[in-house]
């Protein structure tokens, strides 16, 4: 065990364990703030990355306890291993309830997976050490694996089975002229789309793209006060909002069979636009600006990372690698966009020029003779009026 995580008991105490100052570091962004050498990190993190790991180790905490379950085997995340290695202590999934139980800088004995204070247990969980993480890793990895495989068979499968559509852009539907060759936002209401949209807000007002809202990334947008241009998704996924909003309905189907709804339309006054193909309805929609030759696509709601992106069904999984693919450079993740948008000028550079400005030109008339004569006057004129102020209050 390392210098800092040698335990803190007095030598009276004769309890078990270790005792130490508990930290509140919910999120871990805070652990280099808030923690010191020595403390018991408390904290709500699932799947400890590197980054988190090296951030509690780095404060020298003597154990964490986490809310939340370290490693869930998703992936093979490195964090639980670094604090092992480090000598951390590790206590996974106490609960929500730590945060009622415990008051932060609190004194707590930590003894196997159990945090008492006092002699009152107030929390248990499952206590990770060098063996727990090492076969939790070798999970992790073997599935990562099983799911990689079944990636690439299924878009195996997919290409195979949509190859007109990816290859031709058969049986895309077309849209109007005015949409065509224009830049397109494709609005899902996934992954923080709400800040995907404030990050392109400025790029949006500049590029009048057009926007596709996808199944309910449509009402996203009407919240947010914008119009869609296109609604997309299966019939059960439109809204009567978004049918009635005005914009050109997509409605995508996996085969002729599916049609129906006939008389919803009839009663929202639309005429949609079918699209018979097999996909997730963000992957048809990225498919459908491809094909109507938008020069980029910026996605809102995509997902953040690899584990995110893998974190849904097989079958869109497949779907949305194929159809990354076939947009190439086109397509463009909201969050990056944000980035290239112009910055906002502020106002005082602005004044500044027009009053340099303004001061150039009162400099040029007064060299005149006209102007001369205007300044004399301007300079009589506040001379008498000083001297009427002064005439009031004498």
């Amino acid at each position: 065990m390392p210098p800092w995580n040698r335990p803190s008991t007095p030598v009276a105490d004769t309890a078990p364990g270790f005792t130490g100052v508990a930290r509140f570091a919910r999120r871990g962004d805070d652990a280099a703030s808030s923690l010191r050498s020595g403390d018991i990190a408390v904290v709500d993190l699932t799947d400890i990355d590197r980054n988190q790991a090296d951030a509690l180790v780095d404060r020298k905490v003597s154990a964490v306890i986490n809310a939340s379950e370290s490693s869930t085997g998703r992936f093979p995340n490195l964090g639980p291993r670094i604090l092992a290695d480090a000598g951390v202590t590790l206590i996974d999934q106490v609960g929500p309830g730590v945060w009622t139980r415990l008051k932060n800088g609190e004194r707590v004995r930590i003894d196997g997976n159990r945090v008492y204070k006092g002699e009152m247990l107030v929390v248990q969980g499952v206590s990770q050490d060098d063996a727990t993480v090492t076969a939790s890793l070798g999970e992790a990895d073997r599935g990562l694996s099983t799911r990689l495989e079944s990636l690439l068979a299924n878009a195996t499968d997919h290409i195979q089975r949509e190859r007109s559509l990816l290859l031709e852009g058969a049986g895309v539907p077309r849209l109007g002229q005015r949409l065509r060759k224009r830049p397109v936002v494709v609005v899902s209401k996934k992954f923080s789309w709400q800040n995907d949209l404030l990050r392109i807000r400025r790029w949006m007002r500049e590029r009048d793209p057009v926007l596709i809202g996808v199944a309910d990334g449509a009402d996203a947008l009407l919240d947010a006060g914008y119009k869609p241009h296109v609604v997309l998704g299966a019939l059960g996924e439109l809204s009567v909002r978004a049918l009635n909003s005005g914009a050109e309905v997509v409605v995508t189907a996996s085969s002729d069979h599916d049609k129906s709804g006939a008389e919803r339309f009839e009663k929202a006054g639309v005429d949609p636009v079918w699209f018979i193909a097999t996909g997730s309805a963000t992957d048809l929609a990225i498919m459908l600006a491809d094909s109507n030759y938008a020069p980029v696509i910026v996605e809102v709601g995509a997902p953040t990372g690899l584990m995110e992106f893998l974190d849904r069904g097989s079958a869109d999984v497949a779907s949305s690698f194929v159809m990354r693919l076939r947009a190439g450079s086109r397509l463009v993740d909201a969050k990056a966009a944000g980035h290239f948008a112009a910055p906002s000028m502020p106002l005082w550079p602005v004044l500044l020029l027009l009053l340099a400005g303004i001061a150039a030109m009162a400099v040029a008339v007064a060299l005149t003779p006209v102007g001369g004569d205007w300044f004399d006057a301007l300079g009589e004129r506040i001379h008498d009026a000083r001297i009427w102020m002064k005439g009031l209050f004498s």
